[in-house]
C-alpha cells in the first residue's frame, strides 16, 4: 500500500463504528421538502419545513468556475465517509465512556478490523486532494480536528507522529473547515446545502454552530453565474 493511502486509512481508523457490533447505523431524519398534515378536533394544522433560498454564486473569472466543479466532484465523492463519521463519533464516544481500559483497547482492534475490511478498499481510491477535503469535513461532521481525535483517543506522541507523516503528502490533520473566512470552504458549504435540497446528498447539520443564512449574507457581498450542471 502506498503511503498516501495508508495516511488516508489512519485518518479514520479510530471512529467508524456499524453494523459489525450488532447495531444499525444512525439514520437522520432530516426533510428538505414537503409538509405534514395533521388533524386536531377537525382543524388541520400544516407543519411546513423551512427551505433556504441559495443565490446563485458569482465568479470573477474561468478559472473560479473549473475550480469549483472540481471541489464540486471531490465533495460528492468524499462527503459520505465524513457523514459517516459525524453519524458515529457520538456514538462512540457514549460506548467508551462505559467501558474499562481493557475494554476499550478491545473494541478499538474491533472497530480497526473492520475498518480494514470494510472501508479501506474505498480510501486506497482516494487521491490526496479528496483526503484534504475529507479532512475539513470530518471537522464540519464532529466538530473537532482529525488531530484533535487521534489525541483524545490514542495520545499525543500518536497524533503527533501522524501528524507529520501527513505533512509529507500535503495533507494536515489539524486543518479546520472555515466557511466564513475562507472561500472554498464556502463553495463547499454551498455544494453541500444545494446537493442536501437536491436529494443528491444525505443531509448532516453541521457540529461548528453557524448558521449558512450568515454565510450568504457576507459572501454574496463579494463579486459568471454558477453554471448549470
Amino acid at each position: 500500500m502506498k503511503k498516501k493511502y495508508l495516511i488516508l486509512s489512519i485518518l479514520f481508523a479510530f471512529l467508524l463504528v456499524g453494523k459489525t457490533f450488532g447495531q444499525d447505523l444512525s439514520k437522520t431524519n432530516d426533510s428538505l421538502s414537503g409538509f405534514i398534515y395533521k388533524s386536531i378536533d377537525s382543524i388541520p394544522v400544516f407543519d411546513l419545513t423551512p427551505i433556504t433560498i441559495l443565490p446563485r454564486i458569482k465568479f470573477t473569472n474561468s478559472r473560479d468556475i473549473k475550480r469549483y466543479r472540481w471541489i464540486r466532484y471531490k465533495v460528492y465523492k468524499v462527503y459520505p465517509f465524513a457523514k459517516l463519521s459525524g453519524d458515529n463519533v457520538f456514538k462512540l464516544d457514549k460506548r467508551l465512556a462505559k467501558m474499562s481500559p481493557k475494554q476499550r483497547k478491545r473494541y478499538m482492534r474491533i472497530v480497526k478490523r473492520w475498518i480494514k475490511k470494510e472501508f479501506e478498499p474505498k480510501l486506497k481510491k482516494l487521491t490526496q486532494s479528496e483526503g484534504r477535503i475529507l479532512s475539513k469535513l470530518f471537522h464540519r461532521q464532529t466538530g473537532q480536528t482529525v488531530y484533535q481525535f487521534l489525541k483524545k483517543y490514542k495520545n499525543g506522541w500518536t497524533a503527533f507522529w501522524y501528524q507529520n507523516i501527513a505533512k509529507l503528502y500535503h495533507i494536515d490533520l489539524k486543518v479546520e473547515f472555515d466557511p466564513f473566512n475562507n472561500k472554498e470552504d464556502y463553495w463547499i458549504e454551498y455544494i453541500l446545502q444545494k446537493a442536501f435540497q437536491d436529494e443528491i446528498l444525505e443531509p448532516q447539520p453541521n457540529k461548528l454552530g453557524y448558521k449558512f443564512i450568515d454565510l450568504q449574507n457576507k459572501w454574496t457581498k463579494k463579486v459568471l453565474p454558477i453554471p448549470p450542471k
